[in-house]
């Protein structure tokens, strides 16, 4: 069983990093101004980046660096030359969603430690082999994950990386297309809009009738914060290598209180002592920021356990209620002790209310702080009710404290120190580290024999310990070789300590050393030529249109129908689920994740591949796959330039295809709001979805997102309207594809019928 387990601090600043590292971490991620899942967090230049990586490394704390995003062509070569820079700054790994990137980096940068981003979507065996395989570190798999699952990944060998603390995607995180594709900012390009924090409406659909549904809230796409803060020594003994916190947008001092509680929790694991999350611990944590909490899919939570329906921001914590109002005052009762600069919000029907306590009032007088169960008086800012519920949202006094632990410096770094002095001779001092750095300083001046009061060891030793201005604190001494009658200035004490450390730190700042820069090599990709209209659909009505219109090459995503038709002798083929648990058996699939591209015997690849640059779809191309059908969120210069590279390179044409029609999948969610807000027993297989009824999330503009569920209870969330871009196929053509994907999910026969029509009038692909 693993014990040396990692923390893992999100830094979205040099301030957050400060707190990562001085309360506890061993390793932070962070951006860089470019190629980050978080394009909206402060992140680092190139300057401060460097900065960052020798401030980590002095404390022995590694640095990874997240390049998650996925890459167009025009940004490949650009990427190449942001990596190098970050090769030659020390960073220590790399956290990587691209699969055309990741091959070319590690081809690149042999040395480079690379990392899978759970943006890669790697959640079964057969991924996290193939990603060994290729030279991954490690894999960050993704929140979906479960700790049995945890506990069979673990045998595998990879290191596995896992989100202990923090926020969660209602979506597999790399499938999410929701903000992307209603909002015009891509998940995938680090600009989430944040779609699952917004307000929606359950409702059933009767074949156009609606009807919504009553739920506790309207935030139905919003999880809780995850919190495994009382299951370390589970998710330690589970062979977990590195415990992440999520939050490179969350303020310092929440960094430092999450790092602190689970270095806490790590530490008591490993001395075999009791760790016990009390009423107050949780407090620190809730007034830090929370939006309630969770164990997460982790530990199997559904429904109202994983999901907060009422609010999607920060709770904090209950301050007090408001039981009288005047013209221009409010009284509270408070139920927490509050304190002048504490920010506050009230609880209203219609829009929440907050603020900072800028007075506070007693009698009438001026208080700076009162005391749970006491009563105060705040200014009214504007329309309150009796009764009204007053949360406290940020306590100063809590991040006053937080910000101390890292503004006073409160990790060292023991070392090892030797002073040795003789007469005639140059004083000598030697220091060591634990990671056998070793520093070796002389005195300018030799030893004198002292006239009167010579220097004493108990002297040279108090000078040496002066080190409250560097990261380290001297544990031990050894000063066997100092003349008993020998005196030496304090000024030259002070400047062999001064120096001997400064050196010592320049030692630790570096971790890596020189790594290689390798050119890239020419490859050839043998590839027969193939053009095809590929059809997928769910039911049976949509395989006999199909059948009836006279197409072939048909694909079934519906297990029990494509093993039903398989029985009765159809010519069929299966789309594969784009959560793949078990393992590739079927030859001629239309493959939805990464690890589809490890079973040699797979057709095509879906336009959940995320294929986005000539390089994943030269991976893709030589794992065996025929077709391609590129990413829908290409725009038609991005597809001539992906087509175009890939020739130019490779020096023949690509299959490539595009997905002309069908509700796309804004969402992938094991979550389901049917169930959560229908029955909520803590259960999936409520089945309501295998009954008649359709249901639908409507938003506040009114659009209507049709839920799709599957026989695992995953919900996929589609597209208001179908994307019809059959017309433009001829258009497609000349950028360079060569075959079409038509998905038919929730269409009845009729609009099976007539989009099919449409296709063998317009679509054409000898």
């Amino acid at each position: 069983m693993r014990t040396n387990v990692e923390l893992l601090a999100p830094a979205g600043s040099f301030e957050a990093l400060q707190a990562a590292v001085q309360n506890g971490c061993d390793a932070v991620y962070l951006g860089g101004t470019m190629f980050g899942a978080r394009a909206f967090a402060h992140n680092f230049d190139d300057t401060q980046m460097e900065t960052a990586v020798k401030y980590a490394h002095v404390y022995g704390v590694r640095v990874y660096v997240t390049v998650n995003t996925l890459l167009y062509e025009k940004e490949m070569e650009e990427v190449i030359a942001y990596v190098k820079r970050l090769q030659d700054m020390d960073v220590d790994a790399l956290i990587i969603q691209d699969i055309g990137l990741f091959t070319l980096l590690h081809e690149r940068f042999p040395d480079m430690e690379l990392h899978a981003s759970t943006q890669m979507h790697i959640h079964n065996p057969q991924g996290i082999a193939m990603l060994q395989e290729m030279g991954a570190a490690r894999v960050v798999v993704p929140r979906e994950t479960t700790i049995e699952e945890i506990r069979e990944y673990a045998k595998l060998g990879v290191d596995l990386e896992v989100f202990v603390q923090g926020a969660l995607c209602v979506s597999y995180s790399g499938q999410c297309l929701m903000s992307s594709l209603t909002l015009a900012r891509s998940g995938n390009r680090g600009e989430c809009a944040q779609s699952c924090r917004m307000q929606y409406t359950l409702e059933e659909d009767h074949h156009g009738l609606h009807k919504e549904i009553t739920t506790k809230g309207q935030y139905l796409l919003s999880p809780k914060d995850l919190n495994t803060l009382e299951q370390v020594p589970t998710l330690i003994e589970a062979g977990i290598a590195s415990f992440k916190i999520e939050g490179r947008m969350k303020r310092p001092e929440y960094v430092a209180l999450m790092c602190a509680l689970y270095r806490k929790a790590i530490d008591a694991y490993t001395r075999k002592e009791t760790f016990h999350v009390d009423a107050a611990m949780k407090q620190e944590m809730e007034k830090v920021f929370h939006r309630g909490f969770t164990s997460g899919h982790l530990f199997h939570q559904v429904g109202s356990a994983l999901m907060n329906p009422l609010r999607p921001n920060h709770m904090g914590v209950r301050a007090g209620i408001i039981e009288q109002i005047s013209k221009d005052k409010m009284t509270v009762k408070l139920v927490d002790d509050l304190h002048q600069g504490d920010g506050v919000r009230i609880l209203k029907a219609k829009g929440d209310e907050g603020f900072r306590v800028n007075r506070m009032y007693q009698n009438g007088l001026l208080v700076n702080h009162a005391k749970k169960n006491e009563r105060i008086q705040l200014d009214k800012t504007g329309y309150v009710e009796k009764g009204s519920i007053l949360l406290k949202t940020s306590d100063c006094q809590q991040l006053e404290a937080l910000r101390a632990s890292y503004e006073q410096r409160s990790r060292t770094i023991p070392i090892q120190a030797s002073f040795s002095m003789q007469l005639q001779k140059k004083a000598k001092l030697i220091v060591k580290d634990e990671q056998q750095h070793q520093v070796e300083v002389f005195s300018d001046m030799p030893c004198e024999k002292a006239m009167k009061t010579p220097l004493s060891k108990e002297r040279i030793l108090a000078q040496l310990q002066k080190t409250k201005d560097t990261p380290f604190a001297i544990s031990c001494c050894d000063m066997s070789d100092v003349v008993s009658d020998g005196i030496l200035p304090i000024k030259e004490l002070n400047r062999m300590r001064r120096k001997a450390l400064e050196q010592l730190q320049k030692l630790r700042e570096v971790r890596n050393g020189v790594r290689r820069f390798a050119e890239e090599k020419a490859k050839v990709i043998a590839l027969p030529s193939m053009r095809e209209v590929m059809i997928v659909v769910h039911t049976k009505e949509q395989y006999e249109v199909c059948r009836e219109e006279g197409f072939s090459s048909i694909y079934i995503a519906d297990v029990s129908l494509y093993q039903t038709l398989r029985q009765a002798n159809e010519t069929v083929y299966l789309r594969e689920e784009r959560v793949k648990k078990d393992a590739y058996t079927q030859p001629h699939t239309l493959i939805q994740e990464t690890a589809g591209l490890s079973f040699a015997q797979a057709h095509a690849g879906d336009t959940s591949l995320n294929i986005t640059n000539s390089y994943s779809a030269a991976f893709a191309f030589a794992n065996g796959v025929d077709i391609l059908t590129l990413s829908v969120e290409h725009t038609p210069d991005t597809i001539q330039e992906l087509t175009t590279a890939f020739q130019k390179r490779y020096h023949r044409t690509g299959n490539f295809a595009v997905q002309l029609y069908g509700h796309v999948e804004l969402m992938l969610s094991e979550y389901c709001p049917i169930q959560a807000c229908l029955k909520d027993d803590g259960k999936k297989q409520c089945g309501l979805c295998r009954k008649a009824t359709r249901y639908n999330l409507k938003d506040l503009k009114g659009h209507r997102y049709p839920i799709l569920s599957d026989v695992h209870c995953r919900i996929h969330l589609l597209s208001e309207d179908a994307y019809d871009h059959i017309a433009e196929w001829k258009a497609y053509q000349k950028l360079g594809i060569t075959s079409a994907l038509i998905v038919f999910t929730i269409e009845d026969a009729h609009k099976t019928r007539r989009v099919l029509r449409k296709v063998k009038e317009q679509v054409h692909v000898d």
